[in-house]
């Protein structure tokens, strides 16, 4: 939902457009009630909580498909940069859904990582 394919810059990600709480909350309670049953909020809340800390392997998982990518593949696409950004989401979401356990790199603009 970040990424925009139909630009010259595919690559650049644009997490505002990344859905709200409600959003992704009546996501959840239709997903839920499509058991036929309507869920507890509780039961909404725990779900919506649980996605949003997989979204933390997802940044790890397509920000090492960027790196690797970057070495395979010919197309014009800015592999790099993609995973910069996908792992800059990982550091600035991570303390949010887990707690600060440990500390995170710094990122360069540049694509460059550092720890």
């Amino acid at each position: 939902m970040v990424a925009d394919y139909h630009t010259d810059t595919p690559h650049i990600l644009d997490y505002s457009k990344y859905p709200g709480l409600e959003e992704r909350q009546r996501f959840v309670r239709l997903y839920l009630s499509s058991s036929g049953s309507q869920p507890t909020e509780n039961e909404v809340e725990q779900l919506v909580q649980d996605v949003e800390k997989y979204t933390l392997a997802s940044h790890l998982f397509w920000g090492l498909w960027g790196i690797i990518s970057e070495h395979v593949n010919d197309i014009d696409f800015d592999y790099m940069e993609y995973a910069r950004q996908r792992f800059q989401q990982y550091w600035k979401t991570k303390p949010k859904l887990l707690g600060s356990l440990g500390s995170s790199p710094d990122v360069a603009t540049d694509g460059n990582f550092t720890v």
